[in-house]
C-alpha cells in the first residue's frame, strides 16, 4: 500500500491537525485544532490533487478546501492503513492481529485483525489530561514544556510505592511498584510532578490496554498518537507497563501521523 503523488492526507483531531503530503517526499506538518489559515496555506503550498480527510473535525475542514477535491475516510479505518505503512518505514513486521493504540486528546483502542479494524475501548486518559492538569498543578501551558520537566522529574517522591507502606517485604510485589498516584507528595517539585503526571496517565493507559488484549486473546500492543511524540518519559513508561504485563509493546515513529497517511492511502472510490 503506498500513498499516490499528489494526495494530501489530513487527520483533523480534537488539539491537533495532522497533515501528510506525498510529493517526491512525504511531508507531514501539525497545524493546532481550529487554525484553518495555516491549514489552507499548506494545502494551498502543496497544490493536490485529491484531499483524504478523517478524524472529529474534517467536516470543519471540508467546508475551506475544494469539495471536488475531498473524499472523507472513516478514522479507524485510516488507522489501521496507517499502522503498518509507518511500521514498514521503520523496518517492522506488524503480527496479522493487534491492538492499536491512538494516545491523542483521550485514548482510543483499536483490534486489528488482518488489516480490519474495530474500536473496542478507550478511555478519556490521553494527552489532554497531561496538559490540563499540567496547567492546573503547575502553571504550564505548553505540552512540550511538561514533557522537559517530566524528563527530569522522579515520580517515586511523588506516588506512593509498595515499599512504603510494606518497608519490611513480606508481599509478592516489586518495592519500586506504584501503590497510589500523588499519594505520597514527598516532593512538589515541578519536575518531579509532572513524571507523577506521566506516571498517572501512562500507568492507566498501559493497564487498560493490556487487559483489553488478555481478554481478547492479543499479544502485541501497537502505540501512536501525538501525545507519544517526543515524549520519551511516557513512551517508556507505556512500555514498562504492557512488558511486564506480558505483552510486546511497538511504539510507531511518526504515530502522530498514522490516520493522515491511512488516510491519503486508501484507494480513490
Amino acid at each position: 500500500m503506498s500513498i499516490p503523488s499528489g494526495t494530501v492526507g489530513i487527520d483533523a483531531g480534537a488539539t491537533l491537525w495532522k497533515l501528510v503530503h506525498q510529493g517526491e517526499r512525504l511531508h507531514m506538518e501539525v497545524v493546532r485544532a481550529g487554525d484553518l489559515e495555516s491549514l489552507e496555506a499548506h494545502v494551498a503550498a502543496w497544490s493536490p490533487s485529491r484531499i483524504c480527510l478523517t478524524g472529529g473535525g474534517a467536516s470543519r475542514v471540508e467546508t475551506r478546501l475544494d469539495a471536488a477535491l475531498i473524499q472523507q475516510v472513516p478514522e479507524f479505518e485510516a488507522w489501521a492503513m496507517g499502522a503498518p505503512m509507518l511500521a514498514k518505514r521503520a523496518g517492522i513486521e506488524l503480527p496479522t492481529r493487534y491492538l492499536l493504540v491512538s494516545l491523542g486528546t483521550g485514548t482510543s483502542v483499536l483490534s486489528v485483525d488482518h488489516g480490519a479494524a474495530r474500536r473496542v475501548s478507550g478511555t478519556a486518559l490521553g494527552g489532554g489530561t497531561l496538559l490540563g492538569l499540567g496547567r492546573l498543578l503547575l502553571g504550564i501551558e505548553s505540552f512540550g514544556e511538561l514533557v522537559e520537566l517530566a524528563g527530569r522529574g522522579d515520580r517515586r517522591n511523588v506516588d506512593l510505592l509498595v515499599g512504603d507502606i510494606y518497608p519490611e517485604g513480606g508481599i509478592s510485589l516489586h518495592p519500586d511498584l506504584n501503590a497510589s498516584s500523588f499519594a505520597k507528595l514527598a516532593s512538589r517539585d515541578p519536575a518531579d510532578l509532572a513524571h507523577a503526571l506521566m506516571g498517572l496517565v501512562g500507568e492507566n493507559v498501559g493497564i487498560i490496554c493490556t487487559v483489553i488484549a488478555q481478554s481478547a486473546g492479543i499479544r502485541a500492543v501497537v502505540f501512536g498518537g501525538n501525545t507519544l511524540a517526543g515524549n520519551p518519559t511516557l513512551e517508556e513508561i507505556l512500555r514498562l507497563v504492557t512488558v511486564a504485563l506480558g505483552h510486546p509493546a511497538t511504539f510507531l515513529a511518526d504515530g502522530a501521523f498514522c490516520g493522515a497517511i491511512g488516510a491519503a492511502a486508501r484507494p480513490a472510490p
